[in-house]
């Protein structure tokens, strides 16, 4: 017993204690402030008769259990899955069973802290899948992204099945059966996550640490144009054009090239707006579809989960649609560095000030494309009456993606995961002044969240603009990078 307890000490020493860097101290910080501001406003809503108190501990719980899991799938998993290597396994042949019982414990302790904070116990299975799917994305296995959809959508699909079938899964038995299948796809994750060893290990084991550093920074956003899922003739060929118009040419009768638009094409076909096309179709086209489901099975009963839970989803395509410019940045060093040495790069001393009017050009053009098609699939789906509110959510995600856009990139790799963790909980903490602002001056709380968003996105980017204009030329992205 002494020495499985002297395991556990050392294996959370290593995995979390010894983790309070700067990223890890600002998300304690914001969660902090998110948790002091939720006591203040719940306190207020207590005192006036409008909230009960059981509900308002049940949010402290809620955002303590959030943290949690952050901490437990973003930080201990990976950290955990990283110790699990063939020379510690020589040096601690019990470390595999010790890190396989303290992510199960994890999982369960996670899970049912979630649970009880949503007050719903027949969620406990969707609860648990979803925090597993999670933890399995952040291991380095996108595949996990296949149970938090199907979990996140049950809701949904609930409205489209026979009541019959909703009732024997919600049932006790039906209950009892989805948590025994929860816990049985949790031991196979645990074994994959965690596998015995052998050269099938080691072969492995390169390829996963290779894709948890790709999630880490940011690139678990599909590169659809290099896998040509989304490389058709229509999306290249606007590419190609602009492509051709930017670099000019005397010989066409074209003006010259413009620098700082060649610089932005060092980055390929994924870092222009045309990459986002095809997307926006298919949203619209996802929204018509939704709009025929509402008025053939759903009914007008469904129609507020559909907006807030897909319409949500969309909105995180806001915070994710940075993702690939700081990907294309560090993964073609090769063509910064050719562009450079040629004429079209223009004067090497404005490099950054050009490189950054581009790049807040393009990020801001695609998040006005992006609401844009928000605001009007909700208003194809039926969901009018929240049009204020999604473009209050657009403004936060907007903030969130635009976090390390500019800076020193020579030096910097960007964004981290740890830094869309501290942006998200900045915008939490926006969210709850802007609910008390509302709740004081009675206005609409998505007012304020549109008025906050906007002054702290202006200061957020003051600030990058100062770093990226007192940095090295950007190009080539991360030579001077420590590690």
């Amino acid at each position: 017993m002494t020495a499985a307890l002297g395991d556990y000490r050392a294996i959370l020493r290593v995995t979390m204690v010894r983790t309070a860097d700067r990223v890890i101290k600002g998300m304690t910080l914001v969660g902090l402030l998110n948790t002091v501001s939720l006591v203040v406003i719940s306190g207020i809503q207590i005192a006036r008769h409008k909230m009960d108190l059981a509900l308002g501990l049940r949010m402290l719980g809620g955002i303590a259990s959030v943290w949690l899991m952050l901490a437990w799938s973003a930080v201990f998993v990976p950290r955990a899955i990283m110790l699990h290597s063939a020379v510690n396994a020589r040096l601690i042949p019990r470390q595999r069973r010790r890190l396989m019982g303290m992510a199960a414990a994890g999982w369960l302790l996670n899970t049912g802290l979630i649970t009880a904070a949503l007050g719903i116990w027949a969620a406990f299975p969707l609860v648990g899948t979803a925090v597993l799917g999670i933890a399995v994305i952040l291991a380095g296995n996108m595949a996990g992204i296949v149970p938090v959809i199907l979990a996140a959508n049950w809701p949904l699909t609930s409205t489209l099945l026979p009541p019959a079938a909703v009732e024997a899964l919600t049932g006790t038995t039906g209950l009892l059966a989805a948590s025994a299948a929860m816990l049985a796809g949790a031991a196979v994750c645990m074994r994959w996550m965690f596998p015995r060893g052998g050269d099938g290990h080691l072969d492995r084991r390169a390829r996963q640490i290779e894709r948890m550093q790709w999630v880490r920074n940011g690139g678990n956003w599909p590169q659809y144009l290099e896998s040509g899922t989304m490389s058709g003739a229509s999306v290249l060929r606007l590419y190609a054009f602009a492509l051709r118009r930017d670099c000019g040419g005397a010989s066409q009768g074209r003006k010259r090239a413009d620098p700082g638009k060649m610089l932005m094409h060092a980055f390929g076909p994924g870092v222009h707006w045309s990459y986002w096309v095809a997307s926006i179709g298919i949203i619209l086209a996802i929204a018509a579809v939704m709009r025929f489901i509402i008025g053939w099975r759903a009914g007008a009963s469904a129609l507020g989960y559909i907006t807030s839970g897909s319409l949500g989803g969309m909105v995180s395509m806001i915070v994710m649609s940075t993702s690939q410019l700081i990907q294309a940045m560090n993964r073609t060093p090769g063509e910064q560095a050719l562009l450079r040495l040629t004429p079209l790069a223009g004067d090497h001393g404005l490099l950054n000030r050009r490189l950054a009017t581009q790049i807040l050009r393009y990020v801001l053009s695609v998040w006005i494309m992006l609401t844009a098609t928000i605001l009007l699939a909700s208003f194809m789906i039926g969901g009018s009456a929240a049009l204020l509110l999604q473009a209050g959510l657009s403004c936060l995600a907007g903030q969130v993606a635009l976090t390390s856009v500019l800076g020193d990139h020579a030096r910097e790799g960007g964004r981290h995961l740890g830094h869309l963790l501290l942006a998200g909980l900045l915008a939490l903490l926006e969210a709850g002044l802007a609910f008390g602002a509302g709740w004081l001056t009675h206005t609409p709380f998505a007012v304020w969240v549109i008025a906050i968003a906007v002054v702290v996105t202006a200061l957020q980017l003051r600030h990058g603009w100062r770093r990226m204009m007192a940095a090295p030329p950007a190009f080539p992205a991360r030579r001077l990078a420590l590690s």
